[in-house]
């Protein structure tokens, strides 16, 4: 109870959330398609649909989130959306948001801080062969090539340029604007998509792929070399520009996401490549179920541990249990992390009030157990959860304390 007391004066960086993602209207149906802790029934967001707009406890179900969302939108027109997200991240004591969007808008590189996505700039050729996978991947590549679009148009271009060396200057240029937009970092989530093996493609080979895919689409395994290549050069890229590569390192959404082509510990060969050692890796959702193989891969200099997503996938007694284990391997590298994201009841803030909470919570308990049974005493281990808040994450960015 001590260390939670402690820590729940502590700003907090969220490593990762979609905070500014327009939800849809609320179904019920959705529910059936979200883990529990995402579910509008869960205690957490019922706590805060009440707690957040004052609404009377007797209010509940379908009432409550009429009620919620009413007041939100009230709250919004009052506001402004400028200071209605100022408003919520000084309610959930966040100091900093990270945003993943495909374009800066509605960032303002000071409290909700853009990480766009470096997939869209892996699908350059035709990609029939890779859409064919499935329903699923047909509809994320046609998006990720419709961003592209945009990037290149914004470059002053009407089409990817003729030859792979061209292609990759535009990537290096988009990496530069991207920077200079407020980036600060990109994110792969290619496990959704595809393996998380990256192979080490010759040049010689990806710029005659690059050449065939133009004139006809590529059979997969060919993409995938492809890609394996612009991948490995994105990471060099990246890290020469300051930039931390964020990676989606766990199981996800189903039906179409293969377990064993985005197990986490396909990355070992990159993380342990000394052509990377200058590039930040971030592993995005842990490596969740597998938390034991990604806090230790997060022992490597350039690995980062992202707890994000867990906070609504195992419940806080199991995702303490999650969070012991990387604070014993690798305290130094945790990283605060929620994951807020579509579909969500109300609002994406609603849920960042529930998710923050569960974070927090698992973490001061956590460190808690850790004390009790030994293993650091009160103070390290209160150090220690300043640091996962927000220390760790301002030297991975380089940002100056949070006061």
């Amino acid at each position: 109870m001590r260390i939670a007391e402690r820590l729940d004066r502590v700003s907090a960086i969220d490593n990762h959330t979609h905070l500014l993602e327009t939800a849809p209207a609320w179904d019920a149906s959705f529910d059936a398609m979200l883990p529990l802790g995402l579910r509008s029934t869960s205690p957490a967001m019922v706590d805060a649909m009440h707690e957040r707009y004052r609404i009377p406890a007797d209010v509940q179900g379908a009432a409550l989130i009429e009620r919620a969302t009413e007041a939100r939108k009230a709250s919004r027109a009052r506001l402004g959306p400028e200071r209605f997200w100022a408003d919520h991240l000084d309610a959930t004591r966040t100091a900093v948001a990270l945003v993943n969007q495909d374009f800066p808008e509605g960032t303002d590189g000071k409290r909700l801080r853009w990480v766009p996505s470096a997939t869209n700039l892996m699908h350059p050729l035709p990609a029939d062969m890779l859409k064919a996978r499935s329903p699923g991947h047909d509809k994320d590549i046609g998006t990720a090539q419709a961003s592209l679009k945009r990037f290149l148009t914004e470059a002053g271009l009407k089409q990817p340029p003729a030859d792979l060396a061209g292609y990759v200057a535009f990537v290096e240029k988009t990496l530069d604007r991207w920077k200079e937009q407020g980036a600060v970092g990109v994110k792969f989530w290619d496990a959704y998509l595809r393996t998380l093996v990256f192979e080490d493609v010759p040049e010689e080979r990806a710029a005659a792929l690059y050449e065939r895919g133009r004139r006809s689409p590529l059979p997969r395994e060919d993409y995938l070399a492809l890609q394996d290549h612009l991948a490995r050069r994105i990471f060099m890229a990246a890290g020469a520009r300051g930039l931390a590569v964020h990676i989606h390192s766990s199981h996800g959404v189903p039906p179409f996401l293969r377990t064993m082509e985005s197990d986490v510990r396909n990355l070992e060969p990159i993380l342990t490549d000394v052509r990377f050692f200058g590039t930040q890796f971030v592993l995005i959702h842990g490596g969740m179920p597998l938390v034991e193989y990604a806090a230790y891969l997060a022992l490597k200099p350039n690995v980062w541990y992202d707890m994000s997503a867990m906070p609504f996938l195992y419940p806080v007694p199991d995702l303490a249990e999650a969070i012991r284990k990387v604070l014993t391997f690798a305290p130094e590298k945790l990283l605060f992390g929620t994951d807020v994201s579509t579909p969500v009841v109300v609002g994406t803030d609603l849920q960042h009030v529930a998710l923050s909470r569960a974070a927090r919570e698992a973490l001061s308990l956590a460190l808690a157990g850790l004390v009790r049974d030994g293993v650091v005493d009160f103070e390290t281990a209160v150090r220690m959860g300043e640091n996962a808040l927000h220390g760790n994450a301002e030297r991975l960015y380089g940002w100056p304390p949070i006061p």
